[in-house]
């Protein structure tokens, strides 16, 4: 069975990507989420709302068929999988076969048997990573960087190689230096092929994608907001289809994380199936030890600063000595600084105070309050978020992102 899945380009090793990175000793280190602090784009979900729709009778409306499959897919498979991640604190018994960490980020991986069964490749998403525009200042915020001594590096959950492209071509950002997910799309299509398990598999994730839109047509209202037609999908339609989605990877792929299933078990259901259990993707944990990591090959721990705009960001905002939530409260209320701000060029006045004041929280968000003078929103985070700071992100993400963001 391992046999299989040779030559399967699955990211399992954490310390070869940090190797990628080619960072120098030396200096200090800001380690950002890639969506939202630095590029505008989420192209998965894009490339799910394009793709994903019936065959006949389509109804454009927002939130999109690909939008709603993939919400609900991650809601039902964060309601499956909490119970096998460790809890950052308190006693809990931990589950049969003792805590996973593979769950983590794995929403991601869902989407390749989805975007194979919709025709898409990699040629594709590399296409929409390119057409994502960087956050407004992120570039000038690389350069401020580059002249201050500092080294920054991306990590995100989405896939490596599309947004490996799209730095190379933007030229501010190594390409070696954002880390994310493996997304095997082409190998896995020719590794099914190649033991004649295409067709039959890839009717399995049709099936799921027909059942699903129907429930999706089937409860729902559309009416017009403007010059937009939106969609409401009913609490009875979601529920369904968390349900037809539990089925899909659970029954028909045969996906577990919970280490005791497997240990019970011969094999997944499919060979489809094998190969998105293989995929170690970059989620909560993996980012805050990538970011540890690379910050341990540059200055040390004391040296580093991470920042990020969402929930799967959290761990490695907590675990910095300084850390930076950015246009998002989930981050903010993880971070030891708030800031809600449209230009990242903010950010290094920031991070220069951080490195003058280190130590000092009061001072470094005080100094940095009266020099950018209302032009940015700096505040404590972590328990000192108050709810108007807080829907204060939230607007700015939906300005900077759009209405519908993954995290």
């Amino acid at each position: 069975m391992r046999d299989d899945m040779e030559g399967l380009p699955t990211g399992g090793d954490l310390r070869e990507r940090l190797g990628e990175a080619g960072i120098r000793p030396g200096g200090w280190l800001l380690a950002s989420d890639v969506e939202g602090p630095l590029f505008l784009g989420d192209f998965i979900a894009e490339a799910l709302s394009t793709c994903l729709k019936p065959a006949t009778g389509a109804t454009d409306a927002a939130p999109s068929y690909g939008q709603i499959l993939y919400g609900e897919g991650y809601a039902a498979f964060r309601a499956d999988t909490r119970p096998l991640m460790r809890p950052d604190g308190g006693a809990a018994s931990p589950p049969a076969g003792g805590y996973t960490l593979a769950q983590e980020g794995s929403d991601t991986i869902f989407a390749l048997p989805l975007l194979l069964a919709a025709g898409a490749d990699y040629r594709y998403l590399e296409q929409l990573a390119l057409r994502s525009p960087a956050t407004p200042g992120a570039a000038a915020m690389a350069e401020q960087l580059a002249a201050m001594g500092w080294q920054l590096a991306g990590i995100t959950t989405a896939p490596q190689q599309p947004y490996r492209a799209r730095v190379l071509a933007g030229g501010w950002l190594e390409a070696g230096r954002v880390l994310g997910s493996p997304f095997p799309l082409a190998e896995a299509e020719a590794m099914l092929r190649r033991h004649g398990r295409w067709e039959a598999e890839i009717d399995l994730v049709r099936t799921y994608l027909d059942d699903g839109c129907r429930l999706i047509d089937r409860h729902s209202e559309l009416w017009l907001d403007g010059e937009v037609r939106r969609r409401h999908f009913s609490d009875v339609g979601r529920k369904l289809l968390r349900r037809r989605f539990q089925r899909f990877y659970r029954e028909e792929l045969g996906i577990s994380y919970s280490r005791g299933e497997r240990a019970g078990r011969a094999a997944a259901i499919t060979m489809l199936g094998r190969i998105v259990e293989a995929c170690a993707m970059v989620g909560d944990r993996a980012k805050a030890a990538l970011a540890l990591g690379l910050a341990r090959r540059a200055g040390g721990l004391d040296r580093l600063v991470t920042m990020g705009d969402g929930a799967n960001d959290a761990a490695m905002l907590r675990r910095a000595p300084w850390s930076i939530g950015v246009n998002g409260p989930d981050a903010a209320r993880a971070a030891a600084i708030g800031l809600v701000s449209d230009d990242m060029r903010h950010v290094p006045v920031l991070l220069r105070l951080i490195e003058r004041d280190g130590g000092d929280l009061d001072a470094v968000i005080g100094r940095a309050q009266a020099e950018l003078r209302g032009a940015a929103l700096v505040h404590r985070g972590r328990e000192g978020v108050s709810e108007e700071w807080a829907e204060a992100h939230r607007r700015m993400k939906r300005k900077l992102r759009g209405e519908f963001v993954t995290y």
